[in-house]
């Protein structure tokens, strides 16, 4: 056999093997997006249940979760059309934000402390945010590979058959 075909023969198993791993992160990564989002929206769902529990112990109740609602629903509008992770996640941040702020305010009220409702709204609360964070950790590391790679591709003659592009870290 001639040494073009062992040259050619390698070059595309190289250049599948590369192909296949670019697409099954790519698919980890889709994945790993839409999980987030997902356990981001379950947990603002439960400001709803948030507001009911506290509605008769917090004086200025509307004051305190307007800001918070007025968020809920850009997130119900970002749900409903194409978005990006980066540009749910901002918006996901400022109502993080507006959770801390509620949280801190019924924190210093003694009669939502004895509330089982608030208390066990709070364990949950606090319980998802933590399994986010533990999402988020193991995504910015599959970025980290995945760029990494990309990084590799593109100081190679692989770029100009693989059409994949870096990714942005949160």
């Amino acid at each position: 056999m001639p040494i073009w075909l062992y040259i050619t023969s390698s070059l595309l198993i190289v250049l599948s093997i590369w192909y296949i791993f670019f697409y099954i992160l790519s698919y980890k990564i889709a994945h790993l997006e839409g999980r987030i989002i997902q356990m981001l929206s379950s947990r603002t769902d439960i400001l709803p249940a948030l507001y009911e529990a506290t509605k008769w112990s917090l004086t200025k109740h509307s004051e305190i979760f307007h800001e918070s609602i007025t968020l809920r629903k850009q997130e119900f509008s970002l749900l409903d059309i194409s978005h990006s992770l980066e540009s749910f996640m901002k918006l996901e941040q400022r109502i993080h934000h507006e959770i801390n702020f509620i949280f801190q305010v019924c924190n210093k009220n003694p009669k939502l402390l004895k509330q089982k409702e608030f208390l066990y709204l709070r364990d949950v609360m606090m319980q998802k945010s933590l399994n986010i964070s533990k999402e988020v950790k193991k995504y910015k590391k599959i970025i980290e590979i995945y760029n990494n790679f990309i990084k590799i591709k593109n100081y190679s003659i692989i770029w100009l058959v693989i059409p994949f592009s870096k990714k942005v870290v949160l």
